[in-house]
């Protein structure tokens, strides 16, 4: 995996695009294609128009931004195309049920394509995934053999779009047996700090994911982000404990591993010292809010008792610099069994 995705992120850095991309993703995407589509009509329509079907359109135009949608893709006769753009964030099933209504009225019906870097894990229904690497042969296959700055430009945007697609693909989870997060040495072949942070929040989502497959039924759902430069996972699930509701379970970040728990109400919830003493009060009193799993360090690191995050996240870590995905996944079923046994 290595050679490969430094050699793609060299490109990246290398192409003019790839470097106005960053910190616009999904909106540099839309505005590219907008103007593609403006610009050389004729290549546009027969990268696009395969996706769609013949019959009584709009007048041709396009629309960026249009609602919630992020493009819309008219022609007097084809139905109109919908594009929902994702590069490094997941694709969501509910989102895209939701554009899917914004546009239920429309006649005739559009045509409705997922462009995104990461395959879905759901069934899309009416709603057909392209891939950037796919979106790349279009573009290639429709440009003409000219060599005008317009043209240039889209293959140089074909060469983005395909280059990215590896990138983004490079981070998915293929292995128990891989690493959680993304090694030093991978992230060092990106030049971008906005790109190693797109993709190592694009990883923690991925192990998320990977999360709620293997333990079906969370709630709330595994989840997978990026705070403080650092990508965390983390699984707080409800529960009711001596008739208290709290948020129940485990967060990894960087190389800790903690046991966390996320206090409701009046009184133990807030930013005061009264408030954050009543949370440790009542945590004292769970030990088994904080217990680890048997393959991990057992005594808690850090010289405090309990660490926080007000107004109601306590938690107790140990650090785990080498947990594997499936190390994590086997923590996770641990933890998920204990809460099952505590809840009221």
């Amino acid at each position: 995996m290595t050679d490969d995705f430094t050699a793609a992120a060299r490109r990246i850095h290398a192409n003019p695009l790839g470097r106005l991309m960053h910190g616009q993703r999904e909106l540099f995407h839309s505005n590219l294609i907008a103007w593609y589509f403006e610009t050389l009509p004729e290549a546009a329509d027969a990268t696009f128009q395969p996706l769609t079907r013949a019959g009584t359109g709009r007048p041709r135009d396009v629309k960026r931004e249009h609602g919630h949608l992020d493009l819309v893709l008219h022609w007097p006769e084809h139905a109109s195309l919908v594009i929902e753009n994702k590069v490094f964030s997941l694709p969501q099933r509910a989102q895209l049920a939701k554009y899917q209504s914004a546009t239920a009225t429309w006649q005739p019906e559009p045509a409705l394509v997922l462009l995104s870097a990461s395959t879905p894990d759901f069934d899309l229904g009416d709603w057909r995934y392209v891939s950037y690497g796919e979106l790349a042969e279009r573009i290639l296959d429709a440009l003409p053999a000219t060599s005008s700055y317009e043209v240039e430009t889209m293959r140089r945007y074909a060469a983005l779009a395909s280059d990215l697609h590896r990138l983004v693909s490079a981070v998915d989870v293929r292995s128990d047996d891989e690493p959680v997060w993304l090694s030093g040495t991978v992230l060092s072949s990106i030049d971008s700090s906005q790109m190693r942070a797109a993709l190592q929040k694009a990883r923690a989502q991925r192990v998320a994911r990977l999360l709620n497959e293997r333990i079906p039924g969370l709630a709330p759902p595994a989840k997978g982000d990026l705070s403080n430069s650092t990508p965390l996972v983390e699984i707080l699930e409800d529960a009711k404990v001596d008739g208290r509701d709290v948020l129940l379970g485990w967060q990894f970040q960087g190389d800790q591993f903690r046991r966390a728990v996320v206090y409701r109400g009046r009184g133990i919830e807030g930013r005061t010292a009264e408030s954050k003493q009543r949370r440790e009060e009542v945590s004292r009193a769970h030990p088994e809010f904080f217990t680890f799993p048997g393959d991990h360090p057992q005594h808690h690191h850090g010289r405090k008792e309990f660490n926080h995050f007000a107004p109601a996240f306590v938690y107790q870590y140990v650090k785990t610099p080498t947990l594997t995905v499936g190390g994590l996944i086997e923590a996770a079923h641990a933890v998920h069994a204990q809460i099952r046994g505590l809840r009221d």
